[in-house]
């Protein structure tokens, strides 16, 4: 019984150092997944820019495209100024290949296949036409607006660990606060009847 009462004053201590450890964790682990969302709203608003200025200069060139090309000449001519037109936008065209690549390297492949395969399309779809570039533009808008609204909807609500974290915590002060009632009322009851 002796040996047992002197690890008493041991007990607040180690207590005391646990508390601190778990403090630090937390501490770390909210650093962490703060950091995380700061670096996951730079690359929502890294990506919109590039996605904006690569359809911005897709549809520029494509409306270029539209109005230097005469169509009702031969097939002969009309591939002579196609021929002419890419030699003269090379610029264009190299730009436009850097904001694809640009873009595509910072999708998950797996998860943005589809976003990937349709821009894609879109590189290789200049001189198709002015109205299917709109839509191509248009759709490539909604789906980088749903990617973005997804992304920042994990911004929001915080990272996988956070979450848990933040949820773990309310269990622990919900189920310790209703101990702490309970303790309180037996000793309250134990005082009063006694």
């Amino acid at each position: 019984m002796d040996k047992a009462i002197s690890f008493i004053p041991v007990i607040g201590p180690v207590v005391a150092a646990l508390i601190a450890a778990l403090i630090t964790f937390v501490v770390t682990v909210l650093a962490k997944e703060n950091k995380t969302s700061e670096f996951r709203q730079a690359w929502i608003e890294s990506m919109r820019n590039d996605v904006s200025e690569l359809l911005g200069e897709y549809n520029i060139l494509e409306g270029v495209f539209d109005v230097t090309i005469d169509f009702s000449l031969e097939e002969a001519e009309v591939q002579n100024q196609v021929n002419e037109f890419w030699k003269s936008h090379q610029k264009e065209y190299a730009k436009i290949d850097l904001l694809c690549n640009r873009i595509v390297l910072r999708l998950n492949p797996k998860e943005h296949a589809a976003l990937i395969e349709k821009l894609s399309k879109l590189e290789s779809s200049i001189g198709d036409g002015h109205k299917k570039s709109a839509e191509m533009s248009r759709e490539l808008v909604r789906d980088f607006a749903l990617l973005f609204k997804m992304e920042w909807n994990r911004v929001k609500e915080g990272e996988t660990v956070f979450r848990r974290m933040k949820y773990g915590a309310f269990l622990v002060f919900t189920v310790g606060g209703a101990i702490l009632a309970g303790v309180l009322s037996i000793l309250a009851y134990k005082a009063f009847v006694i």
